[in-house]
């Protein structure tokens, strides 16, 4: 069972908040932002690792040395796919769905909804023990039918980057049982 929000070193039980960003927002709720050791606190990265994803335009830059819901969210999701995805693939299935970093207006949803409906589709397809493709696809589409605002194009956007997202969580949480359990007969 997933016991942690993707992307993020918090605890987290889906069915005590419907979205797993809901816990994280308390974070900005008296700040204008977090720091970069916070950052790294929330998420178990290295602080090179996420000034290289900065500086390499794949996360908006900090304002004022504080990272923003935006960044945090951004930083998140390629945290969560990266250990069975390529990072070059990673970032561009980013821009896929929600183009330029820095521009908005090009999304087709915004990075914290398509958080917390990879957040879902993650503890859904994890509770039911789905690593089938077909049956990730059910649940995925279930989760894009109740978000508002997308023309069918958007939808089938949407549907692919979460298909391909949960497929790369699940086969990175594979590839961490694999290794522990190498480290058992190796250690």
């Amino acid at each position: 069972m997933i016991k942690y929000i993707p992307g993020t070193v918090l605890e987290f039980d889906i069915n005590k908040n419907s979205c797993a960003f809901d816990v994280i927002k308390p974070f900005f709720a008296l700040t204008n932002g977090i720091t970069l050791a916070q950052v790294r606190e929330l998420t178990g990265l290295e602080t090179s690792t996420i000034q290289n994803w900065v500086k390499r335009g794949w996360v908006p830059s900090p304002i004022n040395k504080r990272y923003g819901e935006r960044q945090i969210v951004r930083i998140m999701l390629i945290n969560s796919i990266r250990r069975a995805m390529q990072i070059e693939n990673v970032i561009n299935l980013m821009a896929y769905i929600n183009g330029d970093v820095e521009d908005t207006s090009d999304d087709v949803v915004s990075d914290e909804v398509l958080f917390n409906e990879f957040c879902k589709a993650v503890y859904l397809s994890d509770k039911s023990n789905a690593y089938d493709n077909e049956v990730i696809g059910a649940i995925v589409r279930e989760q894009v039918s109740h978000v508002p605002g997308l023309d069918e194009t958007g939808k089938e956007k949407l549907q692919k980057t979460l298909q391909i997202m949960v497929l790369a969580f699940l086969a990175g949480q594979i590839k961490d049982r694999i290794d522990e359990e190498l480290a058992d007969i190796f250690s």
